[in-house]
C-alpha cells in the first residue's frame, strides 16, 4: 500500500471513528464551585401561576465516568396567589440530564385570591421538588400556618408542577 493511500485510510478512519473510541477521557475528579442564575414556572395551589429566580451555588467533579455535583439554591417566587421564599439543597440536575431532586425550606404567604387556602396567611415548612428528566416535575410541601387568623387552616399540603425550581 503506498504511502499516499495510507494516508487517505488514516484520515478516512478519524472522520468515522468517534473521537471517544480515539481517545481516552480523563476524569476531572477535583470539585470546582460555580454560582449561577436558577429559575422556574410553576402552576399548582396555593399560588396558582408563580415564576421563580434565585441562585444555585456548588460544586461538581466527575467519578467513574458520570458527572456528580453538590448545590444549595436561594430562591423568590412570586405567583398570582402566594409568594415563596425557599433555601434548598439540590442534588444532580446538569450532568444528570436534568433529573434530580430538591430538599427545601420554605415560607409562602398567601394573597388574593389562593387556591385552597385564604389570602394573608404565611407558612412555613418543608418541601420536596422532583426532577425526573429536563428539570421537569412536581413539588410536595407540608407547611405550616404561623401567621394569619385562628379559625382559618393551620396545616397545608401544597402541590404544583413546573419547570425549574
Amino acid at each position: 500500500m503506498g504511502l499516499h493511500l495510507r494516508a487517505k485510510v488514516f484520515a478516512f478512519a478519524l472522520i468515522i471513528i468517534p473521537s471517544s473510541v480515539r481517545a481516552q477521557r480523563v476524569e476531572d475528579t477535583l470539585p470546582r464551585s460555580h454560582v449561577v442564575p436558577a429559575f422556574g414556572l410553576r402552576v399548582g395551589a396555593p399560588q396558582k401561576a408563580s415564576a421563580a429566580l434565585g441562585l444555585l451555588f456548588g460544586e461538581e467533579w466527575q467519578k467513574n465516568g458520570r458527572e456528580h455535583s453538590r448545590n444549595a439554591a436561594v430562591f423568590l417566587e412570586p405567583g398570582l396567589g402566594a409568594g415563596r421564599a425557599s433555601i434548598a439543597y439540590v442534588e444532580n440536575g446538569y450532568g444528570s440530564f436534568g433529573s434530580g431532586f430538591a430538599v427545601a425550606a420554605t415560607v409562602l404567604h398567601s394573597w388574593g385570591d389562593p387556591w385552597t387556602v385564604k389570602p394573608n396567611i404565611t407558612y412555613a415548612g418543608g418541601e420536596i421538588i422532583l426532577w425526573p428528566i429536563l428539570f421537569v416535575g412536581p413539588r410536595v410541601g407540608l407547611l405550616y400556618g404561623t401567621r394569619g387568623p385562628r379559625r382559618d387552616k393551620r396545616w397545608l399540603l401544597s402541590f404544583d408542577f413546573g419547570i425549574g425550581l
